[in-house]
């Protein structure tokens, strides 16, 4: 099969092509929305224990008498830095005197920020507070588990079928959690947003790469990519516009009923349908995207495109593992997936605690996205890949660990400073997220670049999953340090993996490796003589064909 004569009688960039792309691409700003509004709906409100025998208290002090029966209750917090009372303990005096302390039962909320959240109305604080980051890791484990089973769907039935079967549970189970009654039933709808959310964007994506010719083959993740960093800015509009929870929840799920309309109104991969011998409806198809674009296919142009039949990728993941060369940079790839999106995600959910507005913060780390994507692409083929990972990862992680200074040093009059340094750090892990996609595709040999780029995929995935623990270290060690230590540990392993990505060698203009003996010898200085003997000038194909350069 040589699907490239299609695009050079349609175009590589036609009308129909970018109806795919731009129409389907809407899936992202859906994911943008669902994707971290755990941020706002298990945001975690000042509070205090409910005072006992007390009707009606609240967190809002009533009068004088209130205010006096709080001071003799409730003892003041072991920090002062963030909070007036002590969160989850209050005072008892015995019949002979005698003043303890006991654990709260009952709590009540400030409700100058958040009019209700999740976390509050299921209690998710003091020794519960592990409930929100276990239920924000389950979200991530979806994205883990539906990133295996609805590819193969995808593969086995089809990218049409997934997209719009995913989208309909996707939407139901998003939709859902605005009544979830407890929380194991909302730990299990989030668990199957995360599902579902990988085959509602997911196909949506394969299907604009399938469409486009070879020279635009970058141009749907491009595009993904700018349409979730709407998503995100739109959710921080929406989350400082709707304080409670369960009503914002159901604005943020509503949107995917429209795409119930893609069963009617998007076609079948013509690739995928020629793979599965259904010739005849894959030359339907091209022929719909000829007329679209005002284009008479020659005579017997079928007969030269569908001439050929793909041979199977008969790569495995362990190949990369049987020399030294190939093992180490494997897993320096691995553990910069792991530690990309580890921090990407980890500092969008602990924007709220760097001081100053959390709304603003929630915006402004979304709003990093734009020149970090752009950065990328217009540095990409001038400064090379190495350089340009390297610099994001060490930059990023520099960005972060200084907010040390601000935080523990400074306290909130430096709140703008930590945030400024906080979206440095940002910015570099958003760079490398679009940089280490891209570096590790060229480097993985042609016979195990798929297997190579799943399993990066992966160990990104159990970085998601380990990101909301870390963003909550600050409620488990209090003070300026504790608010500190994620940033310490988010720019700590984001410089250890930039420098160990000096290890890798450069791929800007290379030949790539096709066998595993070839990614051995890739990078060593006797091919480097070669290569320059060669004098050729190498089009990278690297990405074709594979899954999208987007932060999902």
């Amino acid at each position: 099969m040589n699907f490239d004569l299609v695009y050079k009688e349609i175009g590589d960039f036609g009308l129909f092509s970018k109806y795919i792309v731009y129409v389907g691409s809407f899936t992202s700003v859906y994911s943008g929305f669902l994707f971290i509004n755990s941020f706002f709906i298990l945001g975690i409100p000042d509070h205090r224990c409910a005072l006992p025998g007390w009707e009606n208290d609240t967190y809002a002090v009533q009068n004088d008498r209130h205010l006096d029966v709080i001071n003799r209750t409730i003892p003041l917090a072991p920090t002062t830095e963030k909070f007036k009372y002590d969160q989850c303990n209050y005072r008892t005096v015995s019949e002979n005197g005698h003043i303890s302390l006991r654990k709260c039962k009952k709590w009540v909320y400030d409700t100058s920020v958040y009019q209700s959240s999740l976390a509050a109305d299921l209690n998710m604080v003091c020794d519960r507070s592990i409930l929100k980051s276990n239920a924000q890791m389950v979200f991530f484990g979806g994205l883990l588990a539906g990133s295996f089973l609805t590819g193969i769907f995808s593969d086995r039935f089809g990218r049409k079928p997934t997209l719009c079967i995913s989208s309909i549970f996707y939407f139901l189970a998003a939709m859902g959690i605005a009544w979830t009654p407890s929380y194991v039933v909302y730990v299990f709808l989030t668990f199957c947003v995360g599902f579902f959310s990988v085959g509602n964007f997911m196909p949506s994506y394969v299907m604009g790469m399938e469409f486009v010719g070879p020279s635009m083959r970058r141009f749907p993740g491009l595009v993904g990519g700018y349409y979730w960093m709407v998503g995100n800015l739109i959710l921080a509009g929406l989350g400082y516009a709707i304080r409670d929870w369960s009503t914002l929840q159901i604005v943020c799920a509503a949107p995917g009923i429209l795409f119930q309309i893609f069963w009617f109104v998007f076609p079948e991969s013509p690739r995928w349908l020629y793979t599965q011998g259904k010739l005849e409806e894959s030359k339907a198809v091209i022929r719909k995207a000829a007329k679209w674009d005002k284009i008479t296919l020659p005579e017997k142009f079928f007969d030269k495109v569908f001439k050929d039949v793909p041979e199977p990728n008969q790569g495995k993941i362990w190949h990369l593992f049987t020399s030294r060369v190939l093992c180490i940079r494997t897993l320096i790839i691995f553990f910069n997936w792991f530690v990309v999106c580890l921090a990407y995600y980890g500092l969008a959910l602990n924007s709220g605690d760097l001081g100053g507005s959390m709304y603003l913060n929630f915006f402004l780390q979304g709003l990093m996205d734009f020149p970090a994507t752009t950065i990328t692409l217009v540095l990409l083929d001038r400064t090379g890949r190495k350089p340009l990972l390297v610099g994001s990862m060490i930059i990023g992680g520099l960005g972060c660990l200084a907010t040390v200074f601000t935080i523990v040093y400074g306290g909130e009059e430096y709140s703008v400073a930590t945030t400024v340094l906080a979206m440095l750090g940002k910015i570099g892990a958003s760079a490398a997220f679009s940089m280490v996609y891209v570096y590790s595709a060229e480097l993985f040999p042609t016979v195990v670049r798929n297997a190579g780029m799943g399993s990066s995929s992966c160990l990104a995935r159990v970085g998601g999953m380990s990101a909301p623990y870390i963003a909550d270290l600050d409620r488990l060690v209090g003070g300026g340090f504790g608010r500190a230590l994620p940033q310490i540990v988010f720019g700590t392993l984001s410089i250890i993996a930039g420098l160990l990505a000096i290890y890798l060698p450069e791929t800007l203009n290379r030949n790539l490796p096709e066998t595993i003996e070839q990614g051995i010898k890739f990078g060593r200085e006797e091919e480097e003589e070669e290569k320059a003997d060669e004098k050729e000038i190498y089009v990278n194909k690297a990405l074709d064909d594979l899954e999208p350069c987007t932060h999902l």
